[in-house]
Order: structure tokens, then sequence, then C-alpha cells
């Protein structure tokens, strides 16, 4: 489930990321991380720490708790 999860949130992320019309580099560049910090999760190829998901839900102008949670949601059902 734990892979569920990374994989969903990974797939959440470009999502936001598009509703704003941004790149990956507009992302990286406005939350502060390397850009590898954004593509890795969205590929699916790396689950993003903590403070990077933080750092990049702040720039989308969302709580992490709600790219997760409502990733966590779709996966069980809720």
């Amino acid at each position: 489930m734990a892979k569920d999860i990374c994989a969903a949130t990974g797939e959440r992320i470009p999502k936001l990321r598009r509703a704003r019309g941004w790149r990956q580099i507009d992302l990286a560049e406005l939350s502060g991380v390397h850009e590898i910090h954004i593509s890795d999760p969205e590929r699916g190829t790396r689950k993003p720490e903590l403070r990077t998901l933080s750092k990049i839900a702040s720039a989308l102008g969302t709580a992490e708790g709600i790219v997760t949670l409502r990733t966590v949601e779709r996966i069980v059902g809720g």
C-alpha cells in the first residue's frame, strides 16, 4: 500500500502543477528544490521525503496533507 500511495502522490503532483500551467522547472524553482525532486516522484522512480513534499505542496498552494490524503482516499476508496 505504501508503494501505491507514493505512486498516486506522484500522479497528483503533476496534475496540480499542470493546472497552474507550470513546468517541472517552474515548480522546482518556486518550491526551492532541485528539479530531480519533482521529476522522479512524478515518474514514480523515487518517493519524496516529507520535507520535500511539504515544500512542493507549499509552492502549489496546498497542504501536503491534502496531496497525500486525497491520494490515500482514492486508493482505499474513502
